[in-house]
């Protein structure tokens, strides 16, 4: 997959801006239901000067030997986890020492819980938005109700509620 995703990958890709896949996971099919964005999952890239480019984003478990949470993978492997042709890279507008911010705040909270219930973790559009947040830019645009019981509904921040942020630009290939 190494080959095929370089292509795509913009070249002006930086710390903080979002990569947002269609996943393999149950939950993506419910998100998908209620979300019209074509997205179910959303990471912040992290440049990292030993390992390159990663993705800090919450997930239920996708390691056999990691747990659910907050966790911090290659971009091969995010990419990997994703359906074919569902994968966008989004832009942050902000200043670089906003997104210094934005990274450490999202870094700061690898091994947090994963979880959809207040209280009891974080979900992948939550992490970012609060890391954005404490850097001082906003990035989404409301939230939504889940109308179903198990979520008893809550509001949630939704991929939709991501990309149509003034701040959130998606990255055109070159």
């Amino acid at each position: 997959m190494g080959a095929s995703f370089a292509l795509a990958l913009p070249l002006d890709i930086k710390n903080g801006d979002l990569v947002f896949r269609d996943g393999d996971e149950i939950i993506s099919d419910i998100i998908k239901q209620v979300d019209n964005s074509g997205f179910s999952h959303v990471g912040m890239i992290w440049i990292s000067e030993e390992k390159g480019i990663q993705v800090i984003h919450s997930t239920p478990s996708e390691h056999a030997d990691i747990k659910d949470g907050v966790t911090v993978d290659s971009l091969d492997f995010f990419i990997s986890r994703a359906k074919p042709n569902t994968v966008r890279f989004y832009r942050i507008n902000s200043s670089d020492e906003a997104r210094k911010i934005a990274v450490k705040s999202a870094l700061d909270r690898v091994g947090e819980n994963f979880s959809i219930y207040q209280g009891q973790g974080v979900y992948c559009t939550e992490l970012v938005v609060e890391a954005w947040s404490k850097a001082g830019v906003t990035i989404n645009r409301g939230t939504r109700k889940l109308e179903m019981p198990i979520f008893s509904e809550r509001e949630f921040i939704f991929p939709a509620n991501l990309i149509s942020s003034e701040n959130v630009i998606l990255s055109q290939d070159d």
